[in-house]
């Protein structure tokens, strides 16, 4: 299921890579953002803070960070989309505004189509303190003027999806 949902990511403009290991992945994560600011959002405390040496933009700088980082609950193999669950809109501006978003996510969730993700949906959308959920399928694209097709102008112009497939 993996290497479907990397065709249908890759089909849609996102850039695939794959790990063995969450350290493999967050190696290459380094090597993405290095010198770059950097906003991340539904980070788990283990990748935080395998990733605390890096330059995080502030709260309120969110805006000028050039990579948002985030965490993947599932992807979809058909659509090679990623499931994010977000509790806050700061979350959600750190996966939106940078021109860049790195998702990590696991190849165990990974599930093959959006009805295999109903459960977790339902469990996300009842939860106290209410979630943001937000399902990305490649980097953001709109032909809204002109039918003209542009990229990164309502999110990030590239996507980076860091499958973990070990661990």
């Amino acid at each position: 299921m993996v290497g479907q949902f990397a065709t249908a990511a890759e089909a849609v403009g996102a850039t695939v890579k794959r790990f063995t290991t969450l350290s493999e992945a967050i190696t290459s994560l380094r090597e993405l953002v290095s010198g770059r600011s950097v906003a991340a959002s539904s980070l788990p405390d283990s990748v935080h803070s395998l990733i605390a040496p890096l330059h995080f933009a502030s709260r309120n700088m969110l805006d000028q960070a050039e990579v948002g980082i985030s965490f993947a609950q599932a992807g979809i193999a058909a659509t090679g989309s990623v499931l994010l669950e977000l509790s806050a809109p700061t979350e959600r501006s750190a996966t939106a505004l940078p021109p860049v978003h790195v998702v990590l996510l696991r190849a165990s969730t990974i599930v093959p189509n959006l009805a295999a993700l109903r459960d977790t949906l339902q469990a996300a959308l009842s939860a106290n303190g209410g979630r943001y959920l937000s399902l990305i399928t490649g980097p953001s694209r709109t032909a809204d003027i002109e039918r003209v097709l542009t990229i990164g102008v309502h999110g990030p112009k590239e996507l980076y999806l860091l499958i973990i497939e070990g661990e």
